[in-house]
C-alpha cells in the first residue's frame, strides 16, 4: 500500500465482510486486499465464518432478532475485542505458577493471567449469552433421548472426536450442548449445572497442529476461566465458582477429554 492510498482499518475490513461499505470505501478496501495478502487471508477467514453462521442458523432477520442477540454483531464484537487484546500484548502480565498433579505433573502448571487469549474472549461471551437463559440454554438437551446423539453431533460439526466429560463428582449435571460460530471456526459449548442453579460451560474448538499446554486461569469480570490446548482441540471452562473448585473441575475435564 502506498502513502497515497486511503488508510484501511480493521473496522473497514469487518464492514467489507458484512457488506456495509459505501462505493468509495469499497474500492479502497478492494485495492488494499489486492496488495495485502495477510489481510486478504483474514477477510477470507471471516467470510467463511459468516458462511458457517448461515449454515448453522440460516439468514439472520434483523427485524426479528434483537440487536443484543444478533450472532453477526456478537461475532464482530468478539473479533474487535481480540484486536484490542493484541494491542495490549506489551502490558505487564502477572503470572502465578501453581504445581499440578496427575497428568500435568512435571509439565503442567496453572498460570494466573490478566489478559485472556482469544478462546477465553469467545468462551466468556458465549457463557454470558446462554448461561442465564431459562427456556433455551442449549440446542440439544442431555435428557433428550439417545445419550450418544450429542457427542456424535458435536464431533461432526467440529470434525474432531468430542467426548462429554462426566462432572457429577463435582456436583454438576449435564444440561446439554450447542454449536456456535467462533473466531477460529465452529465451536461446541457444553453446559453443566449444580443443584444451586450455578452453571459452568465448557467451550471447545478444533485446532490444527496443537500441542498440550499448561492450564491458564483468567478472571473476566466475575467469571473464572481456565483454558488449555490438548492435541487437536482447544478448551476453556467458564463459571462463577471459586477458583479452587474451577481448577479441580478443569483438571478432571482435561483428563476425560485426553
Amino acid at each position: 500500500m502506498t502513502g497515497r492510498e486511503p488508510h484501511v482499518t480493521e473496522a473497514d475490513l469487518l464492514s467489507y465482510v458484512d457488506g456495509q461499505l459505501d462505493a468509495q470505501r469499497l474500492g479502497a478496501v478492494r485495492a488494499h486486499l489486492a496488495s495485502n495478502l495477510a489481510d486478504a487471508r483474514k477477510v477470507t477467514m471471516w467470510q467463511q465464518q459468516n458462511a458457517t453462521l448461515t449454515a448453522l442458523y440460516g439468514p439472520v432477520d434483523t427485524n426479528i432478532v434483537p440487536d443484543r442477540l444478533d450472532v453477526y454483531r456478537i461475532e464482530r464484537r468478539v473479533r474487535l475485542e481480540r484486536a484490542d487484546w493484541r494491542n495490549m500484548a506489551a502490558a505487564a502480565v502477572l503470572i502465578l505458577a501453581v504445581g499440578m498433579t496427575g497428568g500435568w505433573f512435571g509439565r503442567g502448571l496453572m498460570f494466573e493471567v490478566t489478559e485472556p487469549a482469544s478462546i477465553v474472549a469467545d468462551a466468556t461471551q458465549a457463557h454470558k449469552l446462554f448461561a442465564s437463559d431459562v427456556l433455551h440454554p442449549v440446542e440439544v438437551r442431555a435428557d433428550g433421548g439417545d445419550p450418544q446423539n450429542l457427542p456424535k453431533w458435536l464431533s461432526k460439526r467440529l470434525d474432531r472426536k468430542v467426548n462429554i466429560p462426566d462432572l457429577t463428582r463435582h456436583g454438576l449435571s449435564l444440561v446439554g450442548g450447542r454449536v456456535l460460530p467462533g473466531s477460529e471456526g465452529p465451536a461446541a459449548q457444553l453446559m453443566y449445572e449444580d443443584k444451586g442453579g450455578q452453571r459452568v460451560t465448557l467451550y471447545i474448538v478444533a485446532a490444527a497442529d496443537s500441542s498440550d499446554t499448561a492450564m491458564r486461569r483468567s478472571s473476566v469480570g466475575s467469571l473464572e476461566t481456565v483454558s488449555w490446548d490438548d492435541e487437536m482441540i482447544r478448551c476453556a471452562l467458564v463459571g462463577n465458582l471459586p477458583s479452587d473448585r474451577m481448577d479441580a473441575i478443569a483438571k478432571d475435564t482435561y483428563q476425560q477429554l485426553s
